[in-house]
């Protein structure tokens, strides 16, 4: 295994929850919130297998700060799903792009978690959305 393995399994983990979670947000959009109740079992899946590709054994995962994580930028995928929630096409397409948006994000910030454990921490709700939009603007990738 070369020294990149670990990056490009990682990587690909990513991109696959992305497309389950693209995939979710379309087909639940009919139906307010619901997706971030599936979403968050899907982030809790990835973060075990980042955490593997890592070295890390389950209980070795800093998971109070990376279930916080997620809980927080479910809820503000929440607040900006729900403005367009009932608009039906735009409610899909909405939906799968900040579903994809949310996905890309957690995971970067995983696979940092699982580099240093010890230096894992929380991201809060304002910090997940300036981080979405700066990546939106300027088309860089992960959590800083």
């Amino acid at each position: 295994m070369t020294a990149s393995a670990p990056d490009a399994n990682v990587d690909r983990l990513i991109r696959r929850a992305s497309i389950l979670s693209a995939a979710l947000g379309v087909v639940l959009s009919p139906i307010p919130l619901a997706d971030e109740l599936l979403l968050l079992p899907i982030y809790g899946v990835m973060t075990a297998r980042i955490a593997r590709q890592r070295g890390l054994a389950a209980k070795g995962i800093p998971w109070r700060p990376v279930m916080a994580t997620a809980a927080a930028g479910l809820a503000a995928r929440a607040a900006v799903n729900v403005t367009v929630s009932y608009i039906p096409g735009v409610a899909a397409f909405a939906n799968a792009v900040s579903a994809v948006a949310l996905t890309q994000f957690f995971g970067r910030y995983v696979d940092g978690a699982c580099k240093d454990p010890g230096g894992a921490r929380a991201f809060s709700v304002k910090e997940i959305l300036a981080s979405l939009r700066k990546t939106r603007v300027g088309g860089e990738q992960g959590a800083a």
